[in-house]
């Protein structure tokens, strides 16, 4: 495999973490590295609240959560576990397992640029949170902007909605969405959608 090829393969690789993240609906304004001031996300029950970058869902204050697809067979392994701020804000991914040979094991959504792990390319990722009036459920939205070289060569947006479990609160159930499109690069299938259902539990001091 010659060096183009690589890249186009490694960069191709890299647009499937758009889906780690979560809900982003629509942005107000501009702000640094590509990302919004401001999203609008959508709540379980159909409402709309715009939220600011880094906004968290205090209901997931200090807490980390294994996330699982239920489509998947095998749910013996969760595809990303999460961690989340005193604010409730999702500061970072853990053992990442999306498009790691990219990124590696932890994926930081703090605004600002980061490497990975290919030559010349960073990414700069943030999300936008909000819940409900009951706290029951909760949303969250996320942008990640690529840069290639320094120049933006991919912009995702994501989103998650999801709702805590009447009788196991330490249980989240909810759907996941995202899209990517290149702005850049010629990359075969760099522009994609998908959505699909998750259930997220809640990481205790033993595990």
């Amino acid at each position: 495999m010659n060096r183009r090829d690589y890249q186009v393969r490694g960069t191709t690789m890299w647009l499937m973490p758009m889906a780690v993240g979560i809900l982003m609906m629509g942005c107000n304004g501009g702000a640094r590295n590509g990302l919004p001031n401001t999203v609008t996300v959508t709540l379980p029950d159909g409402s709309e609240i715009d939220a600011t970058q880094g906004a968290g869902v205090i209901a997931l204050a200090d807490t980390t959560w294994d996330f699982f697809r239920v489509a998947s067979t095998a749910q013996g392994t969760a595809f990303v576990r999460v961690q989340f701020g005193s604010e409730g804000e999702l500061g970072r991914f853990e053992d990442n397992t999306i498009a790691r040979e990219i990124f590696g094991e932890t994926l930081i959504f703090d605004g600002e640029r980061h490497n990975t792990t290919q030559a010349g390319l960073q990414y700069a990722a943030a999300t936008y949170g909000a819940e409900s009036a009951d706290s029951m459920g909760f949303s969250f939205a996320s942008r990640i902007t690529a840069f290639a070289v320094g120049l933006t060569a991919a912009n995702a947006e994501a989103s998650a909605v999801a709702e805590f479990d009447a009788d196991d609160p330490n249980t989240v159930r909810g759907t996941f969405s995202f899209s990517s499109f290149v702005t850049l690069l010629d990359i075969p299938e760099g522009n994609q959608e998908q959505e699909f259902s998750f259930v997220g539990r809640r990481v205790t001091d033993e595990e």
